[in-house]
């Protein structure tokens, strides 16, 4: 009876050790990393396009921006040139607005780019990795079915115990395991190697900040006011003579 169970054991033992081969199948684990890796590529492609999309908004703000500061200035001197302070003092408030959103946007696109570059670049970095991964992928699987194959051979000529068997596909697999976890840390390292983004938006400024701000801009409407009506006066003395 005892050697009915020992048999019984042995059989159990084997296909038990065969499932876990089939389980832990290390080209398995290889095309496995080489997916997750090509994943954060995609990833980091979205991350590219969606940046690139936000910066061209904010160009398209800037220009807009830029566009209206033009046309207050033409308001403002035709204003002037009427005779009409009030409307020539309005139109260069708005200018003064229109040109501070300028600074903030371009403030903003600048911030945008920088990331831009750092994404690119590490886009390059992790293109570069996966071609070398790729390599050494085919190279470690052509090197592990030899062995399996050398392996086999070796166990049916030497007759090695099951137990001894066992012990070589621990440290195949503890091997296996060290080199994924080596090949997902050299990943992360390249999708966050020096390229720290910038926030987008500047933080918010406070209420003196925000009143002094005002202020600048009433003086700098003040002293082109007085400008163009300066220039005007210049314009009609030839006339009055």
């Amino acid at each position: 009876m005892s050697t009915i169970i020992a048999r019984f054991k042995a059989i159990f033992e084997a296909k038990a050790n065969a499932a876990a081969d089939n389980v832990e199948d290390p080209r398995a684990s290889l095309e496995y990393s080489l997916r997750k890796l090509e994943d954060a590529r995609r990833d980091l492609g979205r991350g590219l396009i969606e940046v690139s999309a936000a910066k061209r908004r904010l160009l398209a703000q800037r220009n807009q921006m830029a566009a209206a500061a033009g046309k207050y200035q033409q308001q403002a001197q035709a204003a002037v040139d009427a005779g009409r302070d009030d409307l020539a003092r309005l139109a260069l408030e708005r200018k003064q607005e229109s040109e501070a959103r300028v600074a903030e946007l371009d403030a903003n696109i600048a911030s945008l780019e920088r990331q831009e570059a750092a994404l690119k670049e590490n886009q390059i970095k992790l293109d570069n990795k996966i071609k070398a991964f790729r390599y050494k992928k085919e190279e470690l699987k052509a090197i592990h079915d030899s062995a399996k194959a050398q392996l086999k051979v070796q166990e049916s000529l030497s007759g090695i115990s099951t137990d001894l068997a066992d012990v070589g596909n621990t440290i195949r697999r503890t091997e296996e395991r060290i080199l994924e976890m080596q090949s997902r840390a050299d990943a992360i390292d390249a999708l966050v190697d020096e390229g720290v983004l910038q926030d987008v938006l500047e933080p918010e400024s406070d209420d003196i900040e925000r009143e002094l701000a005002r202020i600048g801009r009433n003086q700098a409407v003040e002293e082109e006011l007085a400008r163009l009506k300066a220039d005007t006066q210049r314009k009609a003395l030839p006339e009055a003579a």
